[in-house]
């Protein structure tokens, strides 16, 4: 069931990722760590409104706590959306309004709206209002022209009157013209200090840093200045990053998990779930585990048809046998 998340759950998080964060990927996450705040894919608004909701709400007890990540600026559907998240029992939800994608700024959703400080404020106000679940915004720390320190300051400044207490913050500005969300992870410099710094300016608020982290010492380092960190390619390309999670940022004892458990216990949940779930969606978690390691070229061509011929034992078995070589 839900809890109210409190400043506790946000020092780690694995960030929303299109394609990546599936129900799934976070059952997976789960079984490896049971602390970590979990985030799901980011849903448009207006796809809560007309879609199958079930299906695109869809998660597993286990995942607690979660959050649901929306995108939109049309307050209704974002009355909805919280309202929805809820219902669906999420933990908490999130407005993206950093995502640099051309799609995603055409709905008028994602990182254009950082040029919208009193309407990303209207809209986190109205989600608050609408329910008790914590209410989050995830940014960057500029748009396109607009980088100065002063414009960020403005954006937080003004946002903050929703009653909004808690901002992730990737600590890129977004280019909404000639790069592509690739690109716009990986070229616009990262810049962690403005980040320090508005911490410093708003010490009342909650801020968890984003970007370019890749192991969890890096990431411990950083409360000392903010108040949490969100990790996601790295945590994608391994998700045994996870393992020391629990004990580094929630005081927890050390991990006795190891990967062969892990990965049979998700083969178990493979199972229960193939008659109702693609095959590549439950396999995806798993598939960066397995690049570099030996025998993986063989594995990936064979694994189209261990799937096409949904032989999950087969698929089971060649797992264990790559993560042991």
């Amino acid at each position: 069931m839900p809890k109210k998340l409190t400043s506790d759950n946000y020092k780690f998080s694995v960030a929303p990722m299109m394609g990546v964060t599936t129900p799934s990927a976070r059952y997976l996450y789960r079984l490896i760590s049971k602390k970590t705040l979990l985030w799901s894919e980011m849903i448009a608004a207006q796809a809560l409104h007309k879609g199958d909701v079930n299906k695109l709400l869809s998660k597993n007890d286990i995942e607690h706590p979660v959050v649901l990540q929306v995108g939109g600026s049309e307050i209704d559907l974002l009355k909805n959306s919280a309202a929805l998240a809820e219902k669906f029992q999420y933990d908490g939800i999130n407005l993206n309004v950093g995502c640099p994608s051309k799609k995603v700024s055409q709905g008028n959703m994602g990182a254009c709206l950082m040029k919208e400080s009193d309407l990303v404020k209207d809209c986190i106000s109205a989600m608050i209002q609408e329910t008790s679940i914590h209410v989050s915004v995830k940014c960057r720390i500029g748009v396109d022209e607009f980088e100065s320190y002063e414009f960020f300051k403005n954006f937080i400044s003004t946002v903050a009157e929703s009653g909004c207490d808690t901002f992730i913050i990737h600590a890129r500005k977004a280019f909404l013209k000639g790069l592509d969300p690739k690109k716009n992870r990986t070229i616009p410099p990262l810049n962690y200090e403005y980040v320090y710094q508005i911490k410093k300016d708003f010490p009342n608020l909650k801020f968890i840093i984003n970007g370019g982290f890749v192991n969890l010492q890096d990431c411990q380092n950083q409360l000392a200045k903010v108040d949490g960190v969100m990790v996601g390619r790295a945590i994608q390309s391994n998700p045994f990053l996870l393992t020391d999670v629990d004990e580094l940022f929630y005081n927890q004892e050390p991990s006795k998990i190891d990967r062969l458990t892990v990965v049979k216990e998700y083969f178990d949940y493979i199972q229960s779930s193939f008659d109702h779930t693609s095959g590549y969606k439950l396999l995806s978690p798993l598939l960066a585990m397995c690049f570099g390691l030996p025998g993986s070229k063989k594995f990936k061509q064979d694994l189209n048809e261990l799937i096409r011929t949904r032989d999950v034992a087969r698929l089971k078995e060649t797992y264990i046998n790559l993560l042991a070589a």
